[in-house]
């Protein structure tokens, strides 16, 4: 017993040095660990929406506790399977079409010699990504009108 306190002491040391000696690299790594817990932990509090009979005005916490009885209703609902197929359909769709489509336009776009068309076209690509999508319609519907538009 003495010998196994002693050898958990000894890694513990050797940690706490190695800490102290590496405390740039700890601290240049806490930014990324702070996002990390913003953006991925704490919005997990939410999930206990799923199992809880959720009412805004009683909050998360005073809301009753369910259990699985909100996954009984939907799993037993007629639509249950038409909602998961639906889902599955779309994802696997946004997947064809959101990763092999992206990666040929770049590469086409790579083998466009004309300099001023290329940059052109870069732009138009990427607008939609940076301007909203009420904005990006506006500004289609006033270009495509067939009263006034070009």
């Amino acid at each position: 017993m003495g010998k196994q306190r002693i050898d958990w002491m000894h890694k513990l040391r050797r940690t706490c040095r190695g800490i102290q000696r590496n405390w740039g690299l700890y601290l240049l790594l806490l930014p990324s660990v702070l996002l990390l817990f913003c953006f991925n932990y704490l919005p997990m509090y939410g999930v206990q929406i799923a199992f809880k009979d959720f009412t805004p005005s009683q909050g998360i916490e005073g809301s009753p506790w369910v259990g699985f009885e909100n996954f009984q209703t939907f799993f037993n609902s007629f639509q249950s399977k038409n909602l998961i197929w639906n889902t599955v359909t779309l994802s696997l769709y946004s997947l064809v079409a959101g990763f092999p489509f992206p990666i040929i336009l770049a590469l086409m776009v790579n083998q466009i010699r004309v300099k001023r068309f290329k940059q052109v076209l870069q732009v138009v690509t990427y607008l939609p990504h940076f301007i909203s999508t009420v904005v990006m319609v506006g500004i289609m519907l006033i270009l495509l009108s067939p009263s006034n538009g070009i």
